[in-house]
């Protein structure tokens, strides 16, 4: 437990939810890389299981945030396809060339790859997971987060298909929605059976009308979700990058209780939107964290706190992203220090004022 918390992340949780008291509200921290953040390689911080639980877990004993994340990589599906990839200088896996060459070829794609015996993506997420909770004595959430049908279908065979094939080839393009779906599915099928969170990013999706959103996302979406609610899955979270102001109106459709939002989207539109139908998680500038100041940084998250403190479906102050791993630790701390003043319970304005 951090020295500046009096419970437990998981004594936090069970306590909200029995409707009891807590020293303060829930603080989000999106940082899959974050060795990197400490001065690891990429290499050393990420792609070893115990190096990537070991990094998470210093940033758990130093931040004391409410849960954690093991990535499965942007990347992971391509790869276990054949794809080779690279990263750039923030930690962000770039596929170098598609695996398929043409939408219509998803037959070639051998769903076995994806099983977890031979999946080595998945077995060192959920190796890391294991990791986490042997040494952190199962005190914190610890999850595992994956790419949404869209976004593999778009790593999958290149972004710029895909928006055309929206257009010019829609039959092939659901039959390639489809099999993204039964491979998200099969990624998140040992860690449902083992009670392990899931969170599903769908940054692709962010460049779609709400028309298209309706049309190519939700019900690969729903389809997903379906399938591991039957293993045993209470939902999963859903993060969606990058503008999607315009997308609003089509989250609640999605069946989710929550959205987490990026900092491009004004907060305080966001709850005047969905706030009625969806607990808003969000939404501080990574790139503040980033460069900002102690002072601008604690500005950010009070005005985050001001604007959505009192989202009726509730709201929890996080990154509008990953913290990109350029970060100083100091200014990580900066964000947590202010977090933990705006969301001292009970959450009200004198906490800031």
């Amino acid at each position: 437990m951090h020295k500046d918390d009096q419970m437990t992340p998981k004594e936090r949780a069970f306590a909200l939810f029995a409707g009891k008291p807590v020293d303060r509200m829930p603080i989000k921290l999106f940082s899959p890389y974050i060795g990197m953040n400490f001065g690891a390689s990429y290499q050393d911080a990420f792609v070893e299981a115990k190096s990537r639980a070991h990094w998470l877990i210093e940033s758990y004993k130093r931040f004391g945030q409410d849960g954690l994340s093991v990535n499965y990589r942007i990347d992971g599906i391509p790869v276990a396809f054949g794809a080779a990839s690279t990263y750039d200088a923030f930690g962000i896996p770039i596929i170098k060339e598609s695996v398929l060459e043409n939408i219509g070829n998803v037959d070639q794609l051998d769903l076995e790859k994806l099983r977890f015996e031979n999946d080595h993506n998945a077995q060192v997420a959920f190796d890391a997971v294991r990791y986490i909770q042997d040494e952190l004595n199962d005190e914190i959430f610890t999850g595992v987060g994956l790419m949404g049908p869209f976004t593999t279908a778009a790593n999958l065979a290149g972004t710029e298909k895909i928006l055309r094939a929206m257009r010019k080839d829609k039959e092939n393009l659901h039959k390639l929605l489809d099999f993204a779906a039964d491979a998200t599915i099969e990624v998140g099928r040992k860690f449902v059976e083992n009670k392990i969170g899931i969170g599903l990013a769908e940054p692709t999706a962010s460049l779609l009308s709400p028309k298209q959103f309706r049309e190519f996302v939700i019900p690969y979406y729903v389809k997903v979700m379906d399938k591991w609610k039957e293993w045993g899955s209470r939902g999963s979270g859903f993060h969606i990058c990058g503008d999607t102001t315009k997308l609003l109106e089509t989250f609640p459709e999605m069946g989710i209780r929550g959205i987490s939002i990026d900092s491009s989207v004004d907060i305080a539109y966001a709850k005047e939107t969905v706030g009625d139908k969806l607990s808003i998680m969000g939404n501080v500038s990574p790139m503040e964290i980033l460069n900002g100041t102690p002072e601008s940084i604690e500005q950010a998250v009070i005005d985050c706190f001001r604007k959505c403190w009192d989202n009726p479906r509730g709201f929890t102050i996080a990154p509008g992203c990953d913290i990109p791993v350029t970060a100083s630790l100091e200014n990580i701390d900066a964000y947590m220090h202010a977090a933990r003043k705006c969301a001292k319970y009970p959450v009200q304005p004198s906490n800031w004022e």
